[in-house]
C-alpha cells in the first residue's frame, strides 16, 4: 500500500515539472515623444508676455476716459430727467388740486345765490330776526372758507364792461356807454381763472 503511494505521489511531480510555464509578459509602454519648441515660437511667447508699450498704455488711458465721460454723461441726463419729472409731477398734482377746488366751489355758487337772495328778500320784508342772522352768518362762513381756497368776487357794478370778466345781457338807454347799470348774478374767479362770468345790463349812452 505504501508503494502505491509513493508511485502516485512521483507521477504527480513529473507531470508538474512537464506543464508549461507561463511565460513572463513584459508590457510594451511606449514613451511619449513631445515636439522640440522651435526658437521663433518660444521669442512669440516671451514677447506677448512683455509689459505693453507706451502707445498701448496711452490707447487703453484714452479709452478709459472717453467710457467715463459717456457714463458720466449718461448719469447726468438721467438726473435731469429725474428732476424734470419731479417738476412737472408737482405742477400736474397742484394744478388737479387747484382744478378740484374750483369745481367744488362752482358746485356751491348756487347755494351762495340763494342765501343772498334770502338775504334781499328778507331786507326788503324788513326782516332781521334770527333767522336772517343764521342765513347771514351762513353766507359769510361759506365765503371766508372759500375765499382760503381763492375764491374772490368780480367787480362789476359801476365797471367799464369787460367781455373777458362780464356776461352782457341786456342794454339800457342813457347813461356812459358800456358802464354796467346792474348786475343779475355775481361772477367769480378763483386764483386769476374766470368761474363764472357777471350776468349784467350796460348802458348803450344813447338816448331813446
Amino acid at each position: 500500500m505504501k508503494y502505491k503511494r509513493k508511485r502516485v505521489r512521483k507521477i504527480m511531480e513529473n507531470r508538474h515539472d512537464e506543464a508549461p510555464q507561463p511565460e513572463e509578459i513584459k508590457p510594451e509602454i511606449a514613451e511619449e515623444e513631445l515636439p522640440e519648441a522651435e526658437p521663433e515660437q518660444v521669442k512669440e511667447e516671451a514677447a506677448a508676455q512683455e509689459t505693453p508699450t507706451q502707445e498701448e498704455w496711452a490707447e487703453a488711458l484714452k479709452k478709459t476716459v472717453e467710457e467715463r465721460d459717456s457714463y458720466k454723461d449718461s448719469y447726468l441726463r438721467a438726473q435731469a430727467e429725474f428732476q424734470n419729472f419731479k417738476r412737472r409731477n408737482a405742477a400736474a398734482r397742484a394744478e388737479a388740486f387747484e382744478d378740484g377746488s374750483r369745481e367744488a366751489i362752482a358746485a356751491a355758487l348756487p347755494a351762495i345765490d340763494n342765501l343772498e337772495l334770502a338775504l334781499r328778500h328778507a331786507e326788503a320784508a324788513g326782516e332781521n330776526g334770527a333767522m336772517y342772522d343764521g342765513v347771514k352768518m351762513t353766507l359769510k362762513l361759506l365765503l371766508d372758507a372759500f375765499g382760503k381756497l381763492g375764491l374772490e368776487e368780480v367787480p362789476a357794478l359801476g365797471e367799464v364792461f369787460d367781455p373777458e370778466k362780464h356776461n352782457a345781457v341786456m342794454r339800457e338807454s342813457g347813461g356812459e356807454e358800456n358802464v354796467i347799470c346792474e348786475v343779475f348774478q355775481k361772477g367769480y374767479k378763483v386764483k386769476e381763472k374766470m368761474l363764472r362770468y357777471a350776468m349784467v345790463k350796460v348802458y348803450s349812452g344813447q338816448e331813446e
